[in-house]
């Protein structure tokens, strides 16, 4: 689910809606072109301080240097003194020629023959507004320019070059600059040229399926834009693939526009007629069809973080997130052979996680549980429990020596001498002065199994509270958030959100004169701050179906053990040459201790440079010409052990029985029984019709309201479907949770 402010929280849920917008931009981008563009010619003449290739990368150009050209520097503080020495150029200044109105010589690396439709360039703010490119089929010249940012719709066929020549620069004697070079265009459209909008994400909250995000836009095409009988209609130079950028907007009350993050998704297809344009694009797993063939039993363990990490890198996927919780999560079996998105399904499933794609396109794997808590301190006297104040429960507490704390009321005890003591909260070693200052301040710190996102924080202090103290939030060692909380009374609470963290740091700072820090309860909020009610998200009545009742959950684990038979694994002739003298060899049963030989054939050999359990290079040598040779390969097939983990919850009902090749031990069974079980006790899947939300994502968590009589439910929707035509609606199918964590306040 999407942050957004508390005035577009309120204002989605009154009866009355603000109107919303929409922006999509589908590039038209010559990936071939852009892949090979670049300005680092002989041809060009650029300052000491120009990088040639920025303008091509996407470096940001946001610091320039101050030079002596016309109406360029401006005693206006925006500008950096340029360093003589070429070594201390710290700031990228994209292309800048030495010459004033010099020339720029862009190549595509010897490829020829490109149509390119479209430029974008970014000239700075002293661009040209008379200019010339030229390229292998004639020059094409531009007048009266007046946009830093330019673009043009032209066609450039059969092209190996572009040569740009200003003839005028907005600042008369001026260097042409270049900050950024694209070989195509972005086409915007906006509320008015959107006709509709539609958008289908589902997420498997247990992994059990992959995710999937289907997109359709249909704009208006009434100037004949994507014209399909026209040669230079962008529809001739679309590319399946590229990227589709949607932004969704709300009016808030004040009359501003609040923009949520776009979401990225990749063209699949596209058609037009004469009155309007529709194109449909999916997700970023649509285009990742390689196969994981590196599996390798590993007896010591690889965590499921460097696991992944490795099907990124062989899949050739160099953006993504990984929960680092899954850094703590060993594995030991070998991934057998499967797609890479088939891998990251299992290790996901494994570490009980969520595999989705963000907004922006990037493949991610997120815990999908409530993680476990656990609390310490830096010092507690020996009758206290820093421990136990997760535990939403009523804590003892004994009179102290602490100002201000006992009273004569009846709840307090008096100290034990055998040491057997009751149920205390938190009591810090550390007495505060006259002043409330501490030696050394106590903290209590909380950390989390995995990352999440909470919705609230109460401390319940006893009869004493500090004066101030600090919160402090992290994930992965890194600050996420800090506050500090003054003039406080003896329970302090915020219903705040608390992005994405792992851990919590509670320091006091000044605490009550010559007192102690008493803490009965930190109970860390809510998973979700959004409940669905009628009028305000629903639409009509809620869909409800019960699923069927669990018997058992059974998960299989597969123990890989040695074997002492040697065989071979595979044989065949191939033709072989001293140019490509490697074969790579591939077989499904998981095998080790491989050996390689030449049969019949003394003058050539062979030796593997390259395995994995499922496959192994071969490297030939002692070849003259191409040559037919029998290779041999041997190896110890594993032998594996299976058997299930098993747990009865009801005397009848569905058998649920887990494979993930993944699962070796009784702990990993364990975990993930306990996670499927969390999931198929909710059994109520509801379907819901909705106002339509732009902020909320698959695999989000909800308080369905249906009435006042009645609880309001936790759901996980699974599949959301958002619509925009002039307006929003949307669906929503969803699925009961039932948490079972004694952490969590509820």
């Amino acid at each position: 689910m999407q942050n957004v402010s508390k005035q577009y929280k309120q204002s989605m849920n009154s009866i009355l809606r603000n109107p919303g917008h929409i922006n999509v931009y589908i590039g038209v981008i010559n990936s071939e072109a852009q892949k090979h563009v670049g300005a680092a010619d002989s041809r060009n003449r650029f300052t000491y301080f120009s990088d040639a290739d920025a303008p091509f990368t996407g470096t940001a150009i946001d610091h320039i240097y101050a030079t002596a050209e016309q109406d360029f520097t401006l005693a206006d503080g925006k500008k950096y003194f340029l360093p003589r020495d070429p070594a201390k150029v710290i700031f990228s200044q994209g292309i800048v020629t030495e010459d004033l109105l010099g020339t720029v010589y862009i190549s595509f690396g010897g490829v020829t023959g490109l149509d390119i439709k479209g430029l974008t360039i970014d000239f700075g703010e002293c661009y040209p507004t008379d200019f010339v490119i030229e390229n292998d089929q004639g020059a094409h010249s531009y007048n009266e320019n007046t946009k830093s940012c330019w673009s043009t719709q032209d066609v450039f066929r059969g092209t190996s070059y572009f040569r740009i020549t200003p003839s005028k620069m907005v600042n008369g004697q001026g260097r042409l600059r270049i900050y950024q070079f694209v070989c195509g265009i972005a086409n915007a459209f906006t509320d008015s040229q959107v006709i509709s909008y539609s958008m289908k994400e589902h997420v498997s909250p247990i992994t059990d399926s992959l995710p999937s995000w289907d997109v359709s836009l249909t704009v208006n095409n009434y100037d004949g834009y994507y014209n399909p009988d026209n040669p230079d209609s962008a529809l001739a130079f679309m590319e399946i693939g590229q990227a589709v950028n949607v932004k969704f907007g709300y009016e808030l009350d004040d009359g501003s526009i609040e923009w949520l993050p776009p979401q990225n998704s990749y063209l699949k297809s596209w058609s037009a007629d004469e009155q309007k344009a529709k194109f449909t694009a999916t997700d970023v797993f649509d285009y990742l069809d390689g196969t994981y063939r590196r599996g390798r039993y590993m007896p010591q363990g690889i965590s499921l973080y460097d696991l992944a990490e490795d099907v990124f890198r062989d899949a050739g996927v160099e953006e993504y997130y990984l929960d680092p919780y899954l850094k703590r999560v060993m594995a030991y079996n070998p991934i057998p052979v499967v797609k890479h998105t088939e891998a990251l399904q299992m290790v996901a499933n494994a570490g009980r996680c969520s595999l989705m794609q963000s907004r922006n396109g990037t493949i991610q794997i997120r815990s999908s549980f409530i993680p476990d808590m656990t609390s310490s301190s830096n010092g507690e006297t020996e009758y206290s429990h820093v421990s136990k104040i997760l535990k939403d429960e009523k804590k003892d507490a004994y009179a102290l020596q602490s100002n201000d704390f006992s009273v004569a009321d009846g709840s307090l005890y008096f100290m034990p001498r055998d040491g057997n003591y009751l149920n205390t909260g938190f009591i810090s070693s550390g007495i505060a002065d006259e002043n409330g200052m501490f030696q050394e301040p106590p903290e209590i710190t909380i950390d989390l199994e995995a990352a999440f996102v909470a919705y609230g924080l109460l401390i319940r202090f006893r009869n004493v509270a500090p004066e101030e103290f600090q919160i402090r939030t992290y994930n992965a060692g890194v600050k996420v958030a800090e506050w500090t909380v003054s003039d406080t009374e003896l329970v302090y609470e915020t219903q705040e959100q608390m992005q994405l963290f792992d851990r919590m740091e509670i320091v006091f700072t000044r605490g009550h004169p010559n007192s102690r820090i008493t803490v009965d309860n930190i109970l860390i909020g809510d998973i979700t701050d959004y409940t669905l009610t009628y009028g305000g998200g629903m639409l009509l009545s809620v869909t409800g179906k019960r699923a069927d009742k669990i018997q058992k959950i059974s998960v299989k684990r597969t123990v890989y053990r040695e074997n002492e038979e040697n065989k071979e694994l595979k044989s065949e002739e191939i033709s072989i040459s001293p140019e490509n003298p490697e074969y790579t060899v591939y077989f499904t049963a998981a095998s080790y201790d491989l050996a390689a030989t030449v049969v019949d054939n003394e003058n050539v050999n062979c030796q593997i440079v390259d395995s994995s359990n499922y496959y192994a290079v071969l490297r030939f040598s002692g070849l003259s010409a191409e040559t037919v040779v029998k290779y041999s390969l041997t190896g110890r097939e594993y032998l594996t052990d299976e058997n299930y983990y098993t747990v009865q919850h009801n005397q009848s009902g569905k058998v649920v029985e887990w494979k993930n090749p993944l699962i070796s031990t009784v702990e990993q069974a364990s975990d993930l029984q306990v996670w499927l079980t969390e999931y198929y006790l909710g059994d109520v899947e509801y379907v819901l019709k909705t106002r339509g939300d732009p902020r909320i994502d698959a695999h989000d968590l909800f308080y369905l309201k249906q009435d006042e009589e009645r609880d309001a439910p936790m759901i996980r929707g699974y599949e959301n479907t958002l619509k925009y035509s002039g307006g929003w609606n949307g669906q929503m199918k969803a699925r009961k949770v039932v948490l079972h964590n004694g952490n969590r306040t509820g």
